[in-house]
């Protein structure tokens, strides 16, 4: 049976930490993930899914959105089921999840050394525009 997309769940913590922390080792401090995920919980936990094989989470998706423009974070899947579709099956959800909040354009970024995760967005129809990504770290 291969695995389907659903909300998160508060059960699926402790699998989601092990995901992204298997996925971004290299994330700052302030990307902890259960830091991210009680965050998230607080804000908006219905923009929050996985991929699930039976108990085993095996990709996970942040979705945002404001009301103007829907954004997409941490996706994640395990290194043993990559180029499963599991990725365009959480970046799908999400699409038509923000779609049907109102949502017309999603945003997201991606690392620019992460030319794997790009080619990956590109084919699911993302394209580079042409900004300035700027950021500020609050509180630090």
């Amino acid at each position: 049976m291969p695995a389907r997309v659903r909300r998160f769940a508060p059960r699926d913590t402790d699998t989601v930490v092990a995901l992204w922390e298997t996925c971004f080792p290299d994330d700052p401090a302030r990307n902890e993930p259960r830091a991210v995920i009680e965050r998230k919980l607080a804000r908006d936990p219905d923009l929050f899914w996985v991929a699930a094989d039976g108990d085993e989470i095996v990709g996970a998706l942040l979705g945002g959105y404001d009301g103007y423009r829907g954004w997409l974070y941490h996706l994640a899947v395990a290194p043993h089921r990559r180029r499963e579709g599991l990725a365009t099956a959480l970046i799908d959800r999400a699409i038509l999840e923000l779609q049907t909040l109102g949502c017309v354009k999603v945003n997201l970024q991606v690392r620019s050394s992460n030319t794997e995760v790009i080619d990956l967005y590109e084919a699911q129809g993302f394209v580079r525009d042409e900004t300035v990504d700027l950021g500020r770290v609050i509180g630090s």
